[in-house]
């Protein structure tokens, strides 16, 4: 699969007002007892995408240790949480100067609700407000919903 690299410059970036969760939903920093719970989320999110190659919740379980073993970024990612469920994620890592937004999930019946839209805008204003010039993605060509997610929050890509 192609890969895009989508940046985006904090140092200039005029970003909005918070958003407001929808009714019930509460947003927090994930912390490593989640690990389970954005495992499923990982797999109800990415399946039926072109992201997902038959993934089990075995591969999601080893996808999610790695992020938390390398180069996680817990501050400025974000889980929106309801009824006591994960239902959207904005995961970060640090490898490097720059931070990547390495993973932006939603669950399936809480799709179409702004929800990763409002997540990845949570992890803009906390590496904004700590400093940070600039971030990136890289995001599969054709993932038509997170192109617009990441478009519409003003990255870019390299093909721009």
């Amino acid at each position: 699969m192609t890969k895009h690299r989508y940046t985006f410059d904090l140092a200039a970036a005029s970003l909005d007002s918070p958003k407001q969760p929808p009714s019930g939903v509460g947003l927090r920093q994930p912390t490593t007892a989640d690990a389970e719970a954005l495992a499923v989320l990982m797999l109800d999110a990415y399946r039926d995408t072109i992201d997902f190659d038959g993934e089990t919740i075995v591969e999601a379980r080893s996808e999610v240790a790695g992020w938390y073993d390398r180069h996680t970024f817990l501050d400025p990612s974000v889980v929106a949480v309801d009824a006591e469920k994960i239902v959207s994620a904005s995961l970060l890592s640090k490898p490097g100067d720059v931070p990547i937004v390495g993973y932006v999930m939603t669950a399936a019946q809480s799709k179409n609700r702004g929800l990763g839209s409002l997540v990845v805008g949570e992890s803009l204003r906390a590496l904004q407000a700590a400093g940070y010039t600039h971030v990136e993605a890289w995001i599969t060509k054709g993932n038509i919903p997170s192109e617009a997610i990441f478009r519409r929050a003003g990255f870019v890509t390299s093909d721009d």
